[in-house]
C-alpha cells in the first residue's frame, strides 16, 4: 500500500473516531436529566370554588419538606405542606393526598389535593 492510499483510507476513519469520542464523552456526563416532571393539581371544591397548586420537579428531586401557596381564588389563598417523604413519593411516580391550611375569607374551609407524580 502506498502512502497516498494509506492517507485516504485513514481519512475515512476520522468521522468514526470523532463519533466514538462524542458518544464516550456524552456517556461520562456527571449530571443526568431529571427523571421527573412538574406536578400540577386542582383541589376539591369547597365553598363553591377550587384552587390549583404546582410542585416543581426540582423540589421532588431534593426531597426536603416545602410549603407551597395555592392559586388566589375568591380573594384568598391556602398553603400546602409537603413532607420530604411525600416529595420522594412524587419523584417515584406515586400519588399523594394533602389537605390545605384553613382559610376563613369565604367561610372556614380547607381543600384536598391529589398530586400524581409523573416521569418526564
Amino acid at each position: 500500500m502506498n502512502r497516498r492510499v494509506f492517507i485516504l483510507e485513514a481519512g475515512k476513519a476520522v468521522p468514526i473516531v470523532l463519533g466514538a469520542t462524542y458518544l464516550i464523552g456524552c456517556g461520562s456526563s456527571s449530571t443526568s436529566p431529571s427523571a421527573t416532571a412538574d406536578v400540577q393539581a386542582t383541589s376539591t371544591v369547597s365553598n363553591g370554588h377550587s384552587h390549583s397548586a404546582n410542585i416543581p420537579s426540582s423540589d421532588q428531586m431534593q426531597a426536603v419538606a416545602k410549603t407551597y401557596t395555592t392559586s388566589n381564588v375568591s380573594a384568598h389563598e391556602h398553603t400546602v405542606v409537603m413532607t420530604s417523604a411525600q416529595l420522594s413519593s412524587l419523584a417515584g411516580g406515586g400519588s399523594v393526598t394533602v389537605t390545605t391550611s384553613a382559610n376563613a375569607t369565604t367561610g372556614v374551609h380547607t381543600h384536598d389535593f391529589v398530586f400524581v407524580g409523573k416521569k418526564a
